[in-house]
């Protein structure tokens, strides 16, 4: 015996309202990124330096068609075209409604890393390609974008780790003074004694090249 078929859901989660779409797209795309910063630009050759991830993007199409029940099919896809919250925008959150797309279930062993995908809507195209006598339109093609959304709070602790705030670490190069790496890491060279008290460095002016420093993070 078959099994049913899991339909793709866009769930509010600031209403907790649910939509199944009529019919499971038939691919959809993810987009990943990294962003990577040059961390000394007075050097021919700056080296790059690994600040975080971007956040994902996901996009896909979705179809409608009621050409058979001799309905509006702008019935389905205006709950859709809401998500967009350019009508809905919380008066006390700032931002269009708080989404997340359920499609399957992750397996035990991770493969399905995509879904739940907590997002915003970016975009929305809205294509009808089928009409009924009357021109009610009854089919409907809707290319639709994501951004993975995070509140505030889970992305500052999704990237603690690597946030300018938080320490870091810097091999030495010949010619290197710490109030020259205090101007690279803090933008005010004045602020060397910090990486001088990290270091246990007595000569800020003598550094030996290759040696690893830490660099702290300063309130």
């Amino acid at each position: 015996m078959a099994g049913r078929l899991e339909k793709l859901k866009i769930k509010n989660e600031d209403t907790g309202d649910e939509i199944s779409v009529l019919f499971n797209p038939s691919e959809y795309t993810i987009e990943d990124a990294s962003r990577w910063s040059e961390q000394e630009k007075m050097v021919q050759k700056p080296e790059l330096h690994y600040t975080g991830g971007d956040r994902r993007k996901l996009s896909m199409e979705l179809f409608f068609d009621t050409y058979e029940n001799k309905t509006d099919v702008r019935e389905h896809t205006n709950n859709i075209s809401k998500l967009l919250g350019a009508n809905i925008i919380e008066k006390e959150k700032h931002r269009p409604p708080k989404l997340k797309l359920i499609w399957g279930k992750p397996s035990p062993g991770g493969a399905n890393t995509d879904f739940p995908f907590t997002c915003v809507m970016t975009s929305l195209r809205q294509q009808f390609i089928l009409f009924l006598s009357d021109g009610t339109p009854a089919r409907a093609k809707l290319s639709v974008s994501f951004i993975e959304f995070t509140l505030p709070e889970e992305e500052l602790k999704k990237n603690e780790k690597s946030s300018a705030d938080h320490t870091k670490t810097y091999i030495v190069k010949a010619g290197d003074t710490v109030s020259n790496i205090a101007g690279m890491f803090y933008n005010d060279p004045r602020k060397w004694r910090h990486i001088a008290r990290e270091n246990d460095i007595e000569n800020p002016r003598v550094l030996e090249p290759g040696s690893l420093l830490a660099i702290p993070r300063i309130e």
